[in-house]
């Protein structure tokens, strides 16, 4: 048996499943300078800053840091991650950031397949700590450590998540690889960027960035919330729960399965589908469409689908007029003018908010006169998965870009508007004249970024068709 022996006289078994979740308890609520007071943990050196994980390796674990493609605790199976949560226990704790697992070698790829994640990451000791902005992390609090080991149908999205990054590597590629091509497993950019962190692949002559697989931090959320603490016995209070009911045919896809429980409501009336499914929603509720799409899946009672939340797929409900087009342009949160003037386009707010799979259900008036119409009165026409096309996003970027300059330059009154027609526009985006923005100390209008409507009606058409007139041509260029 090997063992390791800690300063303070703690004992633990390396290769020991068990050993290791005990020592791992051990750090739920505390810090690393608790340890490193008794003496438990000793470190070298003063400078500390954003090694805070491997500290916990080598300080706690008596783990030296390696790039191995075998997990931490190689006897026990067992991998070691410490990733940051930010948030309060009152507002609610979100991931900071994606997991990031290891490199991809692209040419190791063709040989080694899924078994690059699974040979390494199929169990993962998690140590989650609470990331204050300015606080040394020495002080940074572990909230929680969970035993996680994914479970039938994460891996099989796992898979799906795997096969299309491996599917880009095969046919030479991983140059357009993006995150939002999957829905758990990523392919994250890692290293320095500005074209200083390319790799060669198999298969093409052209280089493509570095890349890493990671766990998004959408599901890096999720799982925090979802599983317990390895101290604690499992409560769920979870505000969500899974949509993964019945039988998951071999060969469909995770969108295949989630749009089987949608078809047989296509053509029924809210109040229909209500009865169906023996719900008596309240049609006042300003959530009243998203709550009823949910129930459509199976989830009752909760405002989250398990699924949707862990790949970051952001449900966006749409009402169309009789003629097709949608009631309204699709909304984004506030942008934050401080934050904006700092970013770049792909580091930006509404990059994140963009660079995701939407699901949207579709519900359409029946009437001329709409505002005659209740809730329960609108059919639904049925739901979709649905990216932005990479094109698409070179035309939102340009608005985003003109956005920018204009607030460097303090001029909040001309921003894109929705007569551009590019595909995005600016438009105000608070509660009342008393609802504001910041920025350089000064108060400013609230505005947020659209989706042009005639830009959803075109996504419609495009996924639903069955007699969806098409949206009028757009310029889909920048006027400069």
């Amino acid at each position: 048996m090997v063992q390791s022996r800690l300063t303070g006289g703690q004992v633990y078994d390396k290769t020991d499943p068990k050993s290791i979740m005990m020592h791992a308890s051990r750090l739920t609520g505390h810090t690393l300078r608790d340890f490193i007071e008794t003496g438990e943990v000793v470190i070298g050196g003063t400078d500390t800053k954003g090694y805070l994980g491997q500290i916990v390796e080598r300080g706690y674990f008596l783990i030296e840091n390696n790039n191995s493609p075998l997990p931490d605790f190689q006897e026990a199976g067992i991998e070691l991650k410490v990733t940051p949560m930010k948030g309060s226990s009152k507002a609610g704790y979100v991931s900071k950031e994606r997991l990031v697992l290891g490199i991809i070698d692209y040419d190791d790829v063709p040989e080694r397949g899924f078994g690059i994640f699974e040979d390494k990451d199929s169990h993962i000791l998690i140590v989650f700590y609470l990331w204050e902005e300015g606080s040394d992390i020495l002080d940074y609090t572990f909230l929680k450590v969970v035993d996680w080991e994914p479970s039938p149908d994460e891996w099989r999205i796992f898979r799906e998540d795997f096969a299309v990054i491996e599917g880009y590597i095969m046919r030479g590629e991983a140059h357009l690889l993006s995150e939002r091509h999957t829905k758990f497993l990523a392919a994250c950019t890692k290293g320095m960027g500005h074209g200083k962190d390319m790799r060669s692949q198999p298969f093409s002559d052209l280089p493509a960035k570095q890349r890493a697989l990671s766990l998004k931090a959408s599901f890096m959320t999720a799982l925090f919330k979802s599983h317990p603490d390895i101290n604690e016995a499992l409560v769920d209070d979870a505000d969500y729960q899974s949509m993964i009911c019945g039988e998951w045919r071999a060969g469909e896809s995770f969108e295949e399965h989630i749009l089987s429980y949608y078809r047989p409501f296509e053509g029924m009336t809210c109040e229909e589908i209500e009865t169906r499914l023996g719900l008596d929603l309240n049609p006042d509720s300003k959530q009243y469409y998203s709550t009823l799409a949910l129930a459509m899946a199976g989830v009752v009672g909760k405002k989250h689908a398990k699924e949707f939340e862990e790949a970051g797929i952001l449900m966006k409900v749409v009402r169309t007029y009789l003629n097709g087009r949608p009631k309204e342009s699709m909304s984004f949160p506030y942008i934050r003018f401080d934050e904006m003037a700092e970013q770049d386009w792909t580091e930006s707010d509404f990059y994140g908010q963009l660079d995701h799979e939407f699901f949207t259900p579709v519900f359409a008036f029946t009437e001329e006169d709409w505002k005659v119409q209740s809730k329960k009165d609108l059919v639904f026409k049925g739901a979709f998965f649905w990216m932005i096309p990479d094109e698409d996003f070179e035309v939102i970027k340009g608005v985003w870009e003109d956005t920018k300059a204009k607030v460097l330059a303090e001029d909040f009154d001309h921003f894109v508007t929705i007569s551009d027609k590019r595909i995005s526009h600016i438009r105000p985006h608070a509660r009342n004249k008393e609802d504001v923005a910041h920025y350089r100390g000064k108060e400013v209008r609230k505005v947020s970024f659209w989706l042009n409507d005639l830009y959803i009606q075109e996504m419609i058409r495009r996924n639903l068709g069955r007699g969806i007139p098409p949206a009028p041509p757009s310029r889909h260029q920048d006027p400069s």
